[in-house]
């Protein structure tokens, strides 16, 4: 690829619209920014076409790193100018594994935002890495590209080793609003690998928002039964589904959520009974 048709595809990647944030995970608090020196990083040979045998400019990989501690918007406009080596930096600064956690999260969410469909090469292998924040980073990304390709990456991630990781797939199934993954998200609610042990893991709520936010058609005996689980952060999603999909509202809104949760798990016996 010649430097033409690269900085053709920066432009057209700047007027991509904005995907909503995924999830926001705290990633900062427990690493200090201490970055370690390094020399030339090693970039990706599949994806630039030609770029890894570009002479290089006088954009050192250090200039790149540095960006990358700016605000967003800041971070964003200035890589586009950096160009084609901006964006070689930016690949090694992705995949060196000597650097924190901070620094290749923000490579692997940048690279989408500045290089498109370009990028689709390294994000798979973001999406592949042992790493946690780079399988979720890659996630993000690539919503900023190809949703159908974001999609299919966040149901598998839906299994993820990573708690963090499987409750940004969930998060990104509602932001899509992917009713396919209707039926995987209630697979997952009561799923083994979201407990610890007999305790519900803050995922499971999650799952339940994102649900809530689907409305399933003819899911309400699903979300009555969710009233009965004995986490009690479950429930008010679950009400709130209930109201959507039968457009009731039972009881008072000041009641107590204990309350709330009785009257419709009454109201669904009563109407049980009726039918």
């Amino acid at each position: 690829m010649n430097q033409s048709n690269f900085n053709r595809q920066i432009q057209l990647a700047k007027v991509e619209k904005k995907s909503r944030s995924l999830f926001r995970i705290a990633i900062g608090a427990a690493f200090a920014l201490g970055i370690p020196a390094i020399s030339v990083a090693a970039v990706p040979s599949h994806g630039m076409g030609n770029a890894h045998r570009a002479e290089p400019t006088k954009i050192s990989l250090d200039a790149t790193k540095n960006v990358l501690k700016l605000p967003i918007d800041q971070r964003i406009q200035l890589l586009m100018r950096e160009g084609e080596q901006g964006y070689r930096n930016l690949v090694g600064l992705m995949f060196n594994e000597a650097l924190p956690m901070e620094i290749r999260w923000r490579a692997v969410t940048a690279s989408g935002r500045i290089a498109g469909a370009l990028a689709k090469p390294e994000l798979k292998r973001a999406f592949q890495s042992h790493d946690w924040y780079m399988r979720n980073a890659a996630l993000v990304s690539m919503a900023h590209i190809d949703r159908a390709t974001a999609t299919d990456w966040a149901r598998r991630l839906m299994s993820d080793k990573s708690l963090v990781v499987r409750t940004a797939a969930v998060s990104a199934i509602a932001q899509f609003q992917d009713q396919a993954s209707a039926p995987l998200l209630w697979e997952k609610l009561y799923s083994k690998e979201n407990f610890r042990g007999k305790q519900s893991l803050f995922i499971r709520r999650h799952i339940v928002e994102a649900l809530a936010r689907l409305k399933p058609a003819g899911s309400e005996s699903q979300f009555i039964e969710v009233l009965a689980d004995n986490d009690k952060t479950l429930h008010p999603a679950a009400i709130r589904a209930l109201e959507s999909l039968t457009d009731k509202r039972i009881g008072k809104a000041t009641d107590p959520m204990t309350v709330k949760r009785a009257q419709w798990q009454r109201w669904w016996k009563e109407r049980s009974v009726t039918l």
